[in-house]
């Protein structure tokens, strides 16, 4: 869940109760706020309704705002392309992919992404359940949004989706905002070593590589699912 969201929605329903009550109200005041429009503001838990305010924020800044930087980074950037494709995949996976920068680069490439019309397959990770696994998986910046349990979640299926053996690349953001303000109600998760090698554990996976990249103090992680 977006806490940044969930906090600022109990502070407008605090501070106006009616919004409880009144449903087209209620859509002005979150249009107004986080400059969204939601067609329904039915829920039963607020949850309900701060996750779906999360989502209409995320597909508004990545479809119409954000601007991938791929070149700038040192290990998670270009020399992917090297490093995934001397492994000989039969199947990889891009999580996240944007404008889908590896394709027709990277090996028997595809590319996931809810938000971006350059992906192969307009989904969600967590919605994305494919007939064959993978050999690699790539997931830079992709699995940075939400709660501990929900980026949780978003690595295990990940690791699911995977063949043993498979060889995952990651790039993570340590929880620093972007520069623009349309993405100022996304909450960045702040990802740290620790985290990466507690997941690493609990998930069955290996450790091959862990570095800071040299672009705006990500993180960079390569793992591999055990045999």
């Amino acid at each position: 869940m977006n806490h940044k969201i969930l906090h600022k929605l109990e502070s407008m329903i605090h501070t106006s109760p009616q919004l409880l009550r009144n449903k087209q109200t209620l859509k002005q005041a979150i249009q107004g706020t986080f400059n969204v429009s939601l067609d329904s503001v039915d829920y039963n838990n607020i949850g309900e309704l701060v996750d779906r305010i999360d989502d209409k924020v995320l597909d508004e800044y990545f479809r119409n705002h954000w601007q991938g930087e791929m070149s700038k980074y040192k290990y998670s950037g270009p020399a992917l392309i090297n490093e995934v494709n001397k492994l000989k995949p039969r199947k990889v996976l891009d999580i996240g992919c944007g404008y889908h920068e590896f394709k027709h680069k990277i090996d028997n490439i595809v590319g996931i992404d809810p938000y971006n019309d350059a992906a192969d397959l307009h989904v969600k990770l967590l919605d994305h359940h494919p007939d064959e696994k993978y050999d690699a998986v790539i997931a830079l910046g992709s699995i940075n949004f939400g709660s501990t349990d929900k980026i949780y979640a978003e690595l295990e299926h990940a690791v699911s989706l995977c063949n043993p053996g498979a060889v995952m690349f990651f790039r993570a953001n340590p929880g620093l905002p972007h520069d623009k303000s349309e993405s100022n109600w996304i909450y960045f998760y702040p990802w740290d070593s620790n985290f990466i090698v507690n997941c690493a554990e609990q998930l069955g996976v290996e450790i091959l590589d862990i570095r800071t990249d040299s672009h705006k103090n990500r993180l960079y992680f390569v793992w591999r699912k055990k045999d």
